[in-house]
């Protein structure tokens, strides 16, 4: 009986190891963690990608780029995708906003802190194939732009203020931070700038009687100290040394665009020749710097390294989540990492999207997007807008306005989710997308029903391949993972009770029957104790009780008076030992 007793015990252990040996894996991180290398500074390459333009004629060299990129991209192989090309309902565009504004090619899109929106454009100027001469410098013989750069319009549409004449030569990218300070990036001037929200709104009224009719201005182009000096707002720091590209601790080539933390942070993209990603404190103070060029000689697109960057166009920041995202255009993939210390933590990519993405936002958990096209394949993917889900990576909406786009080229989103900003190169139009109350991106329910007709699991909704990351494997969705986790919990604590219940039942059951040593070692002194206080140990004397071991000792030299008998133990006899006590 009992070894009986041992071996349930015995079995119920087991059960209750193997129980949480299962757990444990549920515990396990899902994702592995690479930290990034910064790799040394290298010469930039003066074959440097440029925006697309109108001017055809005089493009970029797209064929010589794309015969260096081969069959790397997943689309150049044909690699079908089951994604439904289906726009998201909830997402609906507004186009009788803004539908009258005259402006140039619009190169950034950002919102300030009331709400206003903001746009960054390049006036009669073009980007276009001899704009910059083979060592990235930009003819300075062009002058600044004329026009007014920056326009701000209302949420309804109405423009409140435009300025930036005679101050930029080629615009790029612009971001509004939490404070309402401007930070623009010139790609001719290869620098950084930031406009203080205070000078902007104490310069307002003036600002106003200039933008009707700016003035073209007489600049002296040796001296790189007059470039705002006819300027009614200036800036507060500028970063990168005026017109020459470089790649140290002091310059940029073609700084593509800014993100900033609510702390005072900055990242920089530097961004068409360096390829590299650089962090600074509020004061412009550099911290750090990751990333490089991607180069001919780098292993296969779908197993890049997440340092190797190719034109990073644009940023984004998930505060909440101390991430930075970085739109890797080229390599047609999101990059993120911890903005703390650039560690690399996930990327994103996926065929529906494309090879190409140009400019990427964040609000809500969601990542927004738009894609380019890519000239080696026609007619590949659409070109639009994208929802991502920050976690798991799936395409989650689509939206366009009617048609697919034609080169969009930044894209902004209000903290909320519900106002989208997208804009183009060409045509020069700027789009408003309004999303749903909820601020959430709900499935068409014309893709809904084609998943529940569909036959074939391929075709499903929620089949689509995730974008992917090379350092997680997640085969399971987070709803089942959950669900999981929860029901293997319940188990355990189930399994974890009943074993306190069967020991505890073991335990007093030996208790009873007087089988554990416990129970023994206690009889033993109930029976001493009994013994101690009989009536003729109580009149015996402490002096003869004390020294009882010495009296009658035999002479040890009179072996007749020795005992012989074999000396006996009760702990060798323990029956003896109870029958006395019962």
């Amino acid at each position: 009986m009992t070894h009986a007793r041992y071996d349930s015990i015995f079995i119920i252990l087991l059960i209750f190891i193997a129980k949480f040996s299962v757990n444990a894996k549920f515990y396990k991180s899902p994702s592995v963690q690479k930290k990034s290398v910064h790799l040394p500074e290298i010469k930039f390459s003066s074959n440097a990608y440029l925006d697309y333009t109108d001017d055809r004629e005089k493009g970029p060299q797209w064929d010589q780029k794309d015969t260096q990129l081969g069959n790397m991209h997943p689309l150049a192989t044909g690699v079908p995708t089951n994604f439904s090309d289906k726009t998201d309902p909830n997402i609906s565009w507004d186009s009788n906003w803004a539908s009258d504004m005259k402006v140039g090619q619009i190169s950034a899109v950002s919102i300030d802190p009331d709400g206003n929106i903001a746009v960054f454009h390049r006036g009669d100027r073009i980007w276009g194939s001899y704009t910059f001469d083979n060592e990235n410098k930009f003819d300075r013989r062009y002058g600044p732009i004329q026009q007014n750069t920056i326009v701000l319009l209302d949420k309804t549409g109405k423009e409140i203020l435009k300025w930036g004449s005679n101050m930029f030569y080629l615009p790029h990218g612009l971001t509004i931070d939490s404070l309402g300070n401007y930070w623009v990036t010139d790609v001719a001037m290869h620098q950084v700038f930031k406009f203080d929200a205070k000078d902007i709104k104490s310069n307002l009224e003036r600002l106003k009687k200039m933008e009707s009719a700016p003035k073209s201005a007489i600049f002296d182009n040796d001296n790189d100290n007059d470039l705002f000096r006819n300027s009614i707002i200036k800036p507060s720091l500028i970063l990168g040394e005026a017109f020459v590209p470089g790649n140290d601790n002091k310059r940029f080539c073609k700084p593509s665009a800014v993100a900033v933390r609510n702390n005072g942070d900055f990242f920089v993209s530097d961004g068409y020749c360096n390829s590299r990603i650089i962090k600074f404190d509020k004061n412009g103070e550099r911290i750090l710097q990751w990333g490089r060029k991607w180069r001919p000689e780098d292993k296969t697109f779908q197993l890049l390294s997440p340092n190797v960057l190719f034109v990073p166009h644009a940023l984004a920041l998930a505060e909440e989540f101390n991430y930075i995202l970085v739109a890797d255009r080229e390599n047609g993939r999101i990059l993120c990492f911890y903005a703390n210390n650039g560690t690399f933590y996930k990327e994103y990519k996926d065929p529906a999207i494309g090879t190409k993405i140009y400019s990427i936002a964040y609000a809500h958990e969601k990542i927004y997007l738009v894609n380019g096209k890519d000239p080696a394949i026609e007619n590949s993917v659409h070109i639009r807008g994208f929802v991502l889900d920050l976690h798991t990576g799936y395409i989650v909406s689509q939206f366009t306005p009617g048609e697919d786009l034609t080169t969009p080229h930044s894209i902004a989103v209000t903290e909320n989710g519900h106002e989208i900003y997208v804009v183009e190169l060409s045509p020069h139009k700027i789009y408003r997308f309004l999303q749903g109350a909820n601020g959430t991106a709900s499935l068409p329910k014309t893709e809904v029903s084609q998943s529940e007709n569909s036959s074939s699991a391929s075709t499903i909704r929620h089949e689509p391949a995730p974008l992917t990351d090379i350092f997680v494997n997640d085969t399971s969705s987070d709803g089942n993972t959950a669900t999981t986790l929860v029901l293997s919990l319940i188990t355990t604590a189930v399994v974890l009770i009943a074993l306190c219940v069967a020991i505890a039942a073991i335990v007093a059951r030996c208790r009873k029957r007087g089988c554990l040593l416990t129970v023994r070692r206690r009889m033993r002194w109930e029976a001493e104790r009994r013994e101690n206080f009989k009536l003729s140990n109580l009149l015996e004397t402490r002096k003869t009780k004390g020294f009882k071991f010495f009296k009658k000792r035999p002479n040890t030299r009179d072996f007749s008076k020795l005992n012989t008998e074999p000396e006996t133990s009760e702990d060798e006899h323990p029956e003896n030992s109870l029958t006395k006590v019962i």
